[in-house]
């Protein structure tokens, strides 16, 4: 064959194999019930012959759809009065409640839209606006001339420009009684494992975070001071580290929606400061490698190994049991990351037939030139445990289980953290309520760890304060940060992390937790009080004009039983905080103090940041986090005494800069 014939052959066969590859084709995930080449879990035949599910199910397509000629069918009835499912498509979710004991932020039975493709949630109003009850219904998904819609029964209820090309798997699950007809795709096909790798979903989430930060970053609400992401929702701070002059923060980060949701795929955000005060915002870390059965990237820790350099262990979330997984960096800034060859690094087999639910969560730490984790679960129908590994060689991928060095109450514990502070170790924990801790001391020998006290990490309302990861500073300082939580969903960010506090342990075994002092560059414009009497709800005005600042209060000790806090919410009616030795008060609400502090209120610390509030009270023995809503524009800030006469000896009041 001449030199040109065989030029215009294999050009012809790059053409023909370019467009086959490309090319617009129908498939048939489900039809009449019949399913084809998709995952399921849950879903059996009815007598009539269609898929059904009378409890929890999920169904997954065995590829991804792409391009910019899409349409998406999907065909269903839901047969009871209480179902939930997530249709999820070319990676947005439309999310439809049918439950009262399901509320979205804007009531119960709602429907609404999150993913990449949508910038902030959309509230679609009700089910029954559509949907009429034990009849079948038509959704229609279409993305053409980077347009998306979807209707139901012929009716559009979303119609807007895509930012972000929708794309990806076809996906289904919830809880109740459904039927499931037909499901039929047409678009460009392409297997997952082929689609979605790590520079696909990391550019997809890090557009869509980026996309949503303009339209949050001037909202009043939004903390200055505090760590939180550009946009969208943000829980656990993770795998802390300081590598080469930084400290690097990594948190579990949903790029598409600003509410936890399965399908807001949980990615490893990254920050990295030199003073954990200032804060710069880094490339998304780590991605769920769904080629692998990997559709979350759950929390965990970080590590330095012997060689230097750093490692990051996290539970890898999937349709089987939890795993726990590495990653190691690509580069010195830690900018870049990759999964570790050798995962999965620990799996449930490790523990030699016994299995652990809600296994998840490691962190490592090292004693006697040994490297141990921990990683909180229970045994079915028991009580939340921490459970303990040892590492067999320095690169950290070989571990043997050691044991079961503490149990306790709480039927299970996320995020352990156990290391030891001055001359005894500390073991904190999140029991799906107020985070805890004991002090005692640990015997590696017998794997145990023996209590001698304990105590609330903070006592705010549940969850307010949640999931915290501790940190050795360069100076040998422990360091703690919390996930702040409570905010609006609808907002387009969500979440925020705690200011770092400094431990110690007092003289009677507590747990005491302090602001670092570095905070205190961020101090500006410095007002103060002196010796002021607060009798009754009367109050002492302080003028502050916005809430931003930073508060210390120095009370006379003369048996005062309690502070209080006065200010407008943002419907300008008074929102109050009252301290007292066992029980604060937010607005209605009361908490009990666990243990009680057992001297009077002397010292308050507060921070008050645009919509969160963080207390240290006595010197850091008590400390509360509450989400607030404040007036911004009447904010009428003051003090007053809740029982009796009480004298302030000092207030200083200092406004705070942003760390941004």
């Amino acid at each position: 064959m001449k030199k040109s014939k065989v030029l215009f052959y294999y050009l012809l066969c790059g053409v023909m194999f370019v467009f086959s590859c490309s090319s617009t084709q129908e498939k048939i995930y489900v039809q009449d019930g019949e399913i084809g080449d998709v995952e399921i879990e849950g879903l059996k035949k009815n007598p009539k012959g269609y898929l059904y599910s009378d409890g929890d199910f999920y169904l997954r397509a065995k590829d991804a759809v792409f391009g910019d000629d899409i349409l998406i069918k999907i065909k269903l009835l839901l047969d009871g009065s209480e179902e939930y499912i997530d249709i999820t498509a070319l990676d947005n979710s439309l999310q439809l409640y049918r439950d009262k004991n399901i509320e979205t932020e804007n009531g119960v039975n709602q429907m609404r839209l999150i993913g990449p493709s949508i910038p902030k949630t959309v509230y679609l109003g009700s089910i029954g606006d559509y949907i009429k009850p034990d009849t079948p219904f038509e959704i229609v998904i279409s993305y053409r001339n980077r347009h998306l819609e979807y209707e139901i029964n012929g009716k559009k209820i979303y119609s807007e420009r895509a930012q972000i090309v929708p794309s990806g798997m076809v996906m289904l699950f919830g809880s109740g009684d459904i039927e499931i007809y037909d499901i039929i795709c047409k678009g460009k096909i392409k297997p997952i494992e082929k689609f979605y790798n790590k520079k696909f979903l990391l550019e997809r989430a890090q557009r869509s975070v980026e996309i949503t930060a303009e339209l949050v970053k001037d909202d009043p609400n939004r903390p200055a001071f505090h760590f939180l992401p550009p946009a969208r929702w943000n829980n656990d701070p993770n795998g802390l580290l300081y590598y080469k002059g930084y400290y690097h923060l990594f948190y579990q980060l949903g790029p598409y929606a600003d509410f936890w949701s399965w399908v807001n795929w949980i990615y490893w955000g990254h920050a990295r400061s030199k003073d954990l005060v200032y804060w710069e915002h880094l490339p998304i870390a780590l991605w769920p490698s769904f080629e692998k059965g990997e559709n979350i990237c759950f929390s965990g820790g970080g590590f330095i190994k012997d060689d230097g350099e750093p490692i990051l262990f996290y539970t890898s979330i999937g349709h089987r049991n939890p795993e726990i997984w590495a990653a190691l960096p690509l580069d010195d800034e830690l900018k870049d990351w990759k999964k570790h060859p050798s995962n999965p690094i620990l799996t449930m087999d490790i523990h030699g037939g016994l299995y652990i639910e809600d296994w998840r969560d490691p962190f490592l730490f090292e004693e006697g030139g040994n490297v141990y984790m921990v990683v909180g679960g229970h045994p079915k129908g028991g009580e939340g445990s921490v459970y303990m590994y040892e590492a067999l060689n320095p690169e950290l991928t070989k571990w043997k289980f050691v044991g079961i060095p503490f149990t306790g109450e709480g039927y299970t514990w996320e995020v352990p953290n156990l290391f030891k502070l001055e001359d005894k170790y500390v073991l904190i924990y999140s029991p799906i309520s107020k985070v805890r801790y004991y002090v005692g001391n640990m015997d590696f020998e017998e794997v145990k760890f023996i209590p001698e006290y304990h105590g609330v990490v903070d006592n705010g309302p549940d969850w307010s304060f949640y999931a915290p990861h501790t940190l050795q500073k360069e100076d040998g300082k422990r360091i703690l940060l919390g996930w702040i939580s409570g905010f609006k969903e609808g907002q387009g960010w969500a979440g925020a992390i705690s200011l770092p506090r400094e431990l110690s342990i007092d003289g009677k075994g507590r747990l005491i937790q302090r602001p670092i002092k570095e905070l205190t560059k961020l101090r500006e414009n410095h007002n103060s009080l002196t010796n002021i009497t607060l009798k009754g709800s009367s109050g002492k005005r302080v003028k502050i004009d916005f809430p931003q600042f930073e508060m210390i209060l120095k009370v006379a000790n003369q048996g005062t039983k309690g502070i209080g806090f006065r200010f407008n919410d943002e419907n300008q009616n008074p929102f109050k905080i009252i301290i007292q030795p066992d029980m604060l008060q937010f607005g209605e609400e009361k908490i009990k103090v666990d243990p009680p502090l057992s001297s009077d209120i002397q010292t308050v610390h507060l921070f008050f940041d645009h919509t969160v509030i963080e207390m240290f009270i006595n010197g850091g023995l008590l400390c509360a986090t509450k989400v607030v809503y404040p007036s911004m524009d009447d904010f009428d800030f003051e003090i007053f005494s809740p029982q009796g006469e009480v004298t302030i000896t000092a207030i200083d009041v200092w406004q705070m800069k942003s760390i941004w």
